[in-house]
């Protein structure tokens, strides 16, 4: 029997406490990793044999430990958070705040049908010389069947231009063993310019191939927010795919003005959990009509309010060929163990 974890226990991530604080203490989880039964059949994930199409996008996955027990937990493709080429800090306290599906800010989410969050991190990275060595024990942590993808950004204004910064980046992980390396060209919580990277297709195309070019042949995969039509995704999925992108992962947190705001030089930040996940199976559904009828050789990541064992499915019914949990992972820990044990015992 798999136990209930929401609401009585509380999440992997302290919300009370600082990233640093969560970094060097947790996850915050105490209770007992149950019994998987072992797949019957492994997949093809980009070259590696996985024993489910389920995993965590960029995210919750602050480093090796929370890599390690996510795997544990379930999840076959786990992503380690976004790193940067140097050393960078997060946004101050408050970093996550519950909300309703309007962005107003509440004390607690009633059900976990509701949960819904806002954050605003900044996506901080931790040195060089510890990345090396951590992204290292995390592919090492996990077992047979599962796969690690390391999430990159660049940083512009370092000396070097920003595509450039994104393939030192790339190249960090590389040096550090990632196996799949995603490039995350959306972030709503960083300066205007550099999260809507992927509204742009002569853009999308130009820094993936200088990506996928620097990294071959490691797979290269694309993670994007929400678009503003269906020409536009469309535009950005032909260019992806021309540079030499072998996934799309969508959709990332979606800029929402919050009620109050975390602070007055936040007046917007990013939402997830249940209030996006219409726009998510949206993008998933958009997306595979794109990559069908133009016969892309794309994969299709979904990911955006997956926080009950059917939402994976439901994201698979839409078309998404892997289907990911952040928030929902971060309150329930035994999601992808409901999953598993709802495919073994349906």
């Amino acid at each position: 029997m798999i136990p209930k974890w929401f609401p009585k226990h509380p999440p992997l991530y302290d919300i009370s406490k600082t990233y640093a604080e969560n970094c060097s203490k947790g996850p915050f989880f105490s209770g007992e990793i149950p019994q998987r039964d072992p797949p019957k059949n492994r997949v093809d994930f980009l070259g590696h044999e996985v024993s489910s199409l389920i995993g965590v996008p960029a995210g919750p996955l602050l480093n090796s430990k929370w890599i390690e027990l996510a795997g544990k937990l379930g999840f076959d493709i786990p992503v380690y958070k976004t790193i940067r080429s140097e050393a960078h800090p997060g946004h101050r306290l408050p970093n996550v705040q519950f909300i309703d599906a309007l962005g107003n800010q509440i004390t607690n989410p009633k059900t976990i049908d509701q949960l819904s969050i806002t954050n605003s991190f900044g996506m901080p990275s931790q040195s060089p010389d510890f990345l090396l060595q951590d992204i290292e024990r995390a592919n090492r942590s996990l077992s047979e069947g599962q796969v690690m993808i390391v999430s990159v950004v660049g940083t512009p204004n370092r000396g070097l231009s920003f595509v450039s910064d994104f393939v030192k980046t790339a190249k960090l992980a590389l040096e550090g063993g990632a196996k799949i390396i995603e490039a995350n060209f959306s972030c709503p919580n960083v300066e205007k310019a550099d999260g809507i990277l992927y509204q742009n297709p002569q853009t999308v195309h130009e820094y993936t191939q200088i990506i996928a070019k620097a990294i071959h042949p490691i797979p290269l995969i694309l993670k994007v927010g929400r678009f503003e039509s269906a020409h536009q995704m469309k535009s950005v999925f032909l260019a992806a795919a021309r540079g030499g992108a072998k996934a799309i992962c969508g959709i990332n947190s979606v800029s929402m003005q919050i009620h109050p705001p975390l602070d007055e030089q936040r007046k917007t930040s990013g939402v997830c959990g249940a209030a996006i996940r219409s726009f998510a199976l949206e993008f998933v559904r958009e997306g595979k009509k794109i990559v069908q009828e133009n016969k892309l050789d794309l994969i299709l990541i979904g990911c955006g309010g997956i926080i009950k064992p059917n939402h994976f499915n439901d994201f698979f019914d839409a078309g998404a060929d892997v289907s990911m949990s952040a928030a929902g992972m971060m309150w329930d820990p035994y999601l992808a163990m409901r999953y598993h044990d709802s495919i073994s015992h349906p």
